[in-house]
């Protein structure tokens, strides 16, 4: 493995910042949600068409970037077509997270919610995989 370069290492830095700030966004997200409270993003979702299912889509879709670049696109292969783990986990947790709101006052489980998330993940994988399959290649 060769010594990464100055710029290359402030890059790495730089996207890892990023994505964990993303990442403590999407829990700020969700938590707001989950106790109830109003604010502006929840305001502007509400006022725009379908604004909860782009919102949804979205999230889940950048979610599933975030953590596919931070497991540096590892993948397994099923049949030989590699599938990011990061959009595994991804799909599992949006999964249980969608399925707890049936137990929270504040929240309402939606089919249509959890579709446009699972869209996201399935649309936002698709870099991962052209990634994955470019690495494997080299």
């Amino acid at each position: 493995m060769k010594p990464t370069t100055g710029k290359r290492r402030l890059f790495i830095i730089a996207t890892s910042l990023l994505a964990t700030l993303f990442i403590v966004f999407t829990i700020w997200i969700i938590h707001e949600a989950n106790i109830g409270r109003d604010n502006i993003l929840f305001k502007t979702v509400r006022a725009t068409p379908y604004g909860d299912k782009i919102g949804h889509f979205l999230l889940a879709g950048a979610l599933t970037i975030v953590v596919n670049f931070f497991l540096r696109h590892r993948a397994f292969l099923l049949k030989g077509f590699p599938l990011p783990y990061g959009s595994l986990i991804v799909l599992v947790i949006v999964a249980l997270e969608e399925a707890s709101q049936h137990y929270l006052p504040t929240r309402s489980l939606d089919i249509k919610d959890a579709l446009a998330n699972f869209a996201g993940i399935l649309v936002f994988s698709i870099p991962a995989i052209v990634v994955t399959k470019r690495i494997r290649k080299n």
